[in-house]
């Protein structure tokens, strides 16, 4: 597939950045969030629901166009709304493009897994590229931080758009080259395949969960709570919506978003669970409080935050390169329970911590242990996923593996909003900052939610029968393997020659 080892790590590296593009923006959205909120006047956070939302559709569009396309075309429009999104002078108008920016670059994550699942067989190499891919989304998310943090300090947050249009278009040009491509393109299959895409499905899910995350993060921000009629609504709808989904997915179309036969693997059903809590504990809650905790509780500058956010991205790093080199040495049972665990302790440092504690006893060890949950985590799931499906699937199963991440870290920040509310009243108000130590103790609420997550998803761990994965020998192993075929090549050849020897003799 590739013409050297160095055009193979770039082309790896390139689908790494296909995952880690919307956490890079979700990461610039959440550390600039105070001066977005002072530029347009508002209170409120922007999330990447329209990542989450996209997923799903986007698996099948990769099937049908290609998945090298699929992948330029994402990038491409990534690049066309990061820049409009720079300029934009409207608060509604940014949300807007944001939302689209997040909705097309979804459509790359499900075509370069399927891409990594295709080219790699089972063993060391295919590991390797797979946890260098997982590194992509939480590790993505810490490098936003750290250009949103650089950039928003030094210019603006506008300049952090401008920076991921640029960067992201020699990506692309990258990508062109080094990328294998595609079988060529049958325009009567690939029209036969987006005609019969799951749109409606596509909207459930879309319309479900927008609607649903927005009142649970609204509700206490309005005078009357529940009592307010479009909260009450918008919630019911929503959770209508939901149901809907799934029942729509379970009988009507012939290609569903989410094929049906994935989910009658328990494996599979069961890590989704796992990966789901997870999730919401890490970048629904400790990811996000911690932001909120530098900036407006400790008032703490944006690049004074983003320093803080380092130990996150060394530790992703780190932890991927030991994923690795162990995933076929490990069960990936004992991994999964390693890393709920982390969850856990890394829940706790926050709850028990006051608001004088210093970074190297509290946030520093909580970060370690939350990267370490996070980062083995998505490469064990990751593997299930790819594992559990047909290659012709595998791309619409990556979709709803990143779909299920997405929409659980948005779901997990709603109901934390809601719970940090009911502790501390002005939260979400222009009186949010002015007690910090309330506000602080309010934040403590989400860190219950954390540990009730990590605690359930390390119950969960205890019953996922995963072995290790990727003992068959690879390319790495590219000597035995030539000598085996050698001698395998000269065993046929001594049959074929006896199988004549006897065609002679019988003849005569």
């Amino acid at each position: 597939m590739f013409k050297s080892t160095f055009v193979e790590i770039i082309c790896v590296l390139i689908f790494t950045l296909a995952i880690a593009a919307s956490p890079i923006a979700s990461g610039i959205a959440a550390i600039s969030i105070n001066n977005i909120s002072k530029d347009f006047n508002v209170l409120g956070v922007i999330i990447s629901l329209g990542t989450g939302s996209f997923l799903l559709l986007s698996g099948g569009i990769a099937d049908a166009l290609g998945r090298k396309m699929t992948i330029l075309i994402s990038f491409f429009l990534f690049i066309i709304f990061n820049i409009i999104s720079g300029f934009m002078r409207s608060f509604i108008g940014l949300c807007i493009s944001r939302a689209l920016l997040g909705g097309f670059i979804a459509g790359a994550t499900p075509a370069a897994a399927g891409m990594i699942g295709s080219i790699y067989e089972t063993g060391r190499r295919k590991n390797r590229a797979l946890a260098t891919f997982a590194a992509g989304a939480p590790v993505g998310l810490i490098f936003g931080v750290l250009i949103g943090g650089i950039g928003t300090e030094i210019l603006s947050w506008r300049a952090c758009h401008f920076f991921l249009a640029i960067f992201f278009s020699v990506v692309l040009v990258l990508a062109v080259f080094v990328i294998p491509n595609d079988p060529p393109l049958n325009f009567e299959k690939a029209l036969n395949i987006l005609s019969s895409l799951d749109y409606v499905g596509a909207f459930l899910s879309l319309s479900g969960f927008t609607l649903f995350c927005f009142a649970l993060t609204q509700v206490d921000v309005t005078e009357r709570g529940w009592k307010t009629p479009y909260i009450l609504a918008t919630f019911i709808i929503g959770f209508l919506l939901i149901v809907a989904l799934c029942f729509y997915e379970a009988y009507i179309p012939k290609l569903p978003l989410m094929p049906m036969q994935i989910w009658k693997s328990r494996k599979f059903s069961l890590s989704m669970c796992i990966i789901s809590l997870s999730w919401m504990n890490f970048v629904g809650t400790i990811v996000f409080y911690s932001i909120l905790f530098f900036e407006q509780v400790l008032g703490y500058s944006p690049l004074l935050t983003t320093a803080c956010q380092i130990t996150l991205g060394v530790a992703g790093i780190l932890v991927n390169v030991f994923a690795a080199f162990t995933l076929h040495k490990i069960t990936g049972t004992v991994l999964m329970l390693i890393a709920t665990l982390g969850f856990i302790i890394g829940s706790i440092f926050w709850l028990t911590m006051d608001i004088d504690r210093s970074y190297w006893l509290g946030p520093f060890w909580s970060y370690i242990f939350c990267v370490i949950g996070a980062d083995i985590a998505y490469n064990v799931v990751n593997i299930i996923t790819l594992t559990s499906v047909p290659e012709n699937l595998q791309s619409s199963a990556a979709g709803v593996f990143n779909t299920i991440i997405q929409i659980s870290s948005t779901i997990g920040l709603a109901i934390t909003t809601a719970l940090v509310s009911a502790r501390y009243e002005y939260y979400g108000t222009e009186l949010q900052t002015m007690y910090p130590d309330r506000l602080f103790d309010g934040f403590k609420n989400a860190y219950w939610f954390a540990l009730g997550c990590g605690i359930l998803a390390f119950i969960l761990s205890f019953f996922l029968k995963v072995g290790v994965t990727g003992k068959r020998l690879d390319k790495l192993d590219n000597v035995n393997l030539n000598e085996n075929e050698n001698e395998n090549e000269k065993n046929n050849k001594e049959i074929e020659f006896d199988e004549k020897m006897i065609n002679v003799s019988i003849s005569n």
